[in-house]
């Protein structure tokens, strides 16, 4: 009969099989493949359009924060991390829905502002730090999608007028009062010996301060001249409230602090009083600008989300 014929047909063919299958098993027991149905299942926590975020995606951006999500991360941060997720895998869909681009040298050359030591490898020091090179690249090019998307939807949205900048000086006059300022450079140095040298320079050679400062100067600013830009009574350490007597362009004597021994030149004085409108319009209006650009930005995400479809698992941050 047929089918007694391909059945025994194919009986020594199954045999061989089983029995290459028991051999390998005897010899190499540790080798064996696991089963399929092993495999742990990819528990999915969200999608967007249909598009999955995972627990692993999750997991991984919290490895990248440096957080140790089984132990550290309480409910509302995974929650948290988990809407952040959400917003940006939305953003970066509608930036490619509207045909967004960013090429790749737009992103070697961000990679390349971001360099902290110059002509040392980014990928090798990436891999120093245990974070894998192809995924922070394509994190990049994802920021960049979506800093084009919100310049064109958000920021662009936010312009401040003049006249705006005015109403909300005249409006908020208690906010520019200042107390008495004083301008300042500075010169450190290790020793008092070294700083009566310096001091010497200063006042018998009519050095200039500012170039001494580079020279001479172990302080961060030294670069600048030794500048230490505008401050008022008592944002300084009480070593420095000694130019608050001298004369302006006048020059102390040798100061000693715990940083070292300072000599300080008076650059400027303000007097106290109301800040006038040229100076502080700028901060004006960009305080204004981030303000317009929250709310926009609130107003967008909520709009983007009526037209996304998505579904979100919170329960499944608690196993």
């Amino acid at each position: 009969m047929p089918n007694n014929r391909i059945t025994h047909g194919m009986a020594p063919v199954l045999l061989l099989g089983l029995l290459f299958v028991n051999c390998t098993r005897r010899e190499e027991p540790k080798q064996s493949t696991p089963s399929p149905a092993a495999a742990p299942a990819i528990k999915i926590l969200a999608t967007v359009n249909g598009d999955p975020i995972t627990l692993a995606d999750l997991q991984d951006r919290f490895a990248r924060a440096g957080l140790k999500p089984e132990k550290e991360a309480e409910f509302q941060v995974k929650e948290e991390f988990l809407n952040r997720l959400i917003e940006r895998k939305m953003m970066l869909r509608e930036a490619q829905r509207r045909r967004i681009k960013v090429g790749l040298p737009e992103i070697n050359q961000r990679i390349e502002a971001m360099r902290t030591e110059p002509g040392k490898d980014v990928k090798e020091t990436l891999g120093g730090m245990g974070i894998d090179y192809e995924k922070w690249k394509s994190d990049i090019w994802e920021d960049m999608m979506i800093e084009k998307l919100l310049a064109r939807d958000v920021i662009r949205n936010a312009h401040v007028s003049a006249a705006e900048v005015r109403r909300y000086y005249n409006e908020n006059p208690q906010e520019f009062e200042r107390p008495e300022q004083v301008r300042v450079r500075q010169i450190v140095t290790a020793t008092e010996d070294e700083a009566r040298v310096v001091l010497d320079q200063l006042q018998n050679e009519k050095a200039d301060f500012a170039t001494l400062a580079r020279q001479k100067s172990t302080a961060p600013e030294a670069e600048e001249g030794g500048s230490l830009g505008y401050f008022a009574m008592g944002e300084m350490p009480g070593e420095f409230n000694v130019v608050f007597g001298l004369p302006k362009g006048g020059i102390s004597g040798v100061v000693k602090s715990p940083y070292g021994y300072h000599i300080f030149k008076l650059e400027e004085k303000r007097r106290a009083g109301r800040a006038g409108l040229e100076e502080v319009s700028r901060t004006i209006a960009e305080k204004l600008s981030r303000q317009k650009q929250d709310v926009r930005y609130k107003q967008w995400l909520g709009e983007l989300r009526g037209r996304t479809k998505f579904v979100v698992n919170y329960q499944g941050l608690r196993q």
